[in-house]
């Protein structure tokens, strides 16, 4: 018979009802605790000011990506995606409608996509912030064991050293985190950023009282994972290859070590 497996801190995927009062998202959150991440652009983009000229619907695909990845590995469902754009809103109609695409890749409602842009001032220079709100229950957050595998998923690229571009294999889907921690089989999981892999692999560690065995790897464990392009997580040695199956076949995959007591 097969048993029906819980993630850890696991928030029923049913509708959480969202309703619009004028300019508020009002959701009915049952009893719970939030989980906030957040993450601002500037001055990337396609405006005359910009230093750095980039897509603007990838910048918004990026500004995403960063809080909805450490929301979704902190073992929390994402209810709310805020934007907050510094252009007007014809503009920005493309990189809202990324947002939303975002969004729904990591489980929100479309509805719970909201935000706003500037109307009233003429802007020459691109300016983003993004705030996803999620919730888990109450109760233990996630940690790693002792024994565990620590795997990177994706690979560390970061500009102006690479090109961050759509598509590039080395860049973790939004659709894959979300699978693969709504598996059960993730004991803890963190997104990587500017600092590199091995450091977050330290701090996934430090959180369970644990630390990092490192073996052999091909991945520079000290460059920079930019906007998350890659992320480290912990699970049972038993559960590694499945859990390679939930993400796509040419993304990196890679065990790093693994998580002993502290002595």
């Amino acid at each position: 018979m097969n048993e029906t497996v819980i993630a850890p801190n696991h928030v029923p995927a049913m509708r959480l009802p969202v309703t619009r009062l004028r300019d508020l998202l009002v959701a009915d959150v049952p009893a719970s605790r939030l989980v906030i991440a957040c993450d601002a652009i500037g001055g990337i983009g396609s405006r005359p000011d910009d230093p750095y000229p980039a897509d603007p619907v990838w910048c918004a695909h990026l500004g995403a990506r960063v809080p909805l990845l450490e929301v979704l590995c902190a073992g929390a469902r994402p209810l709310i995606l805020v934007d907050t754009l510094c252009q007007d809103h014809a503009s920005a109609q493309p990189m809202i409608a990324e947002f939303q695409r975002c969004a729904t890749a990591a489980g929100i409602d479309p509805d719970a996509v909201t935000g706003s842009t500037e109307d009233n001032v003429a802007t020459t220079q691109t300016g983003i912030g993004v705030t996803v709100i999620g919730v888990m229950p109450d109760g233990e957050l996630p940690k790693a064991q002792d024994s565990d595998a620590v795997v990177c998923v994706g690979a560390p690229i970061s500009a102006p050293d690479d090109d961050v571009a759509p598509g590039r294999d080395e860049i973790v889907d939004v659709a894959e985190v979300r699978a693969l921690m709504a598996s059960g089989k993730v004991h803890d999981c963190v997104p990587v950023g500017s600092h590199g892999v091995a450091w977050e692999a330290e701090q996934l560690a430090a959180t369970a009282g644990l630390r990092v065995e490192s073996q052999h790897t091909d991945v520079d464990l000290t460059h920079s994972g930019g906007p998350s392009t890659c992320l480290v997580l912990a699970c049972a040695p038993g559960d590694v290859e499945e859990l390679h199956e939930l993400v796509a076949p040419q993304r990196p995959w890679e065990v790093i070590g693994c998580l002993s007591s502290v002595v």
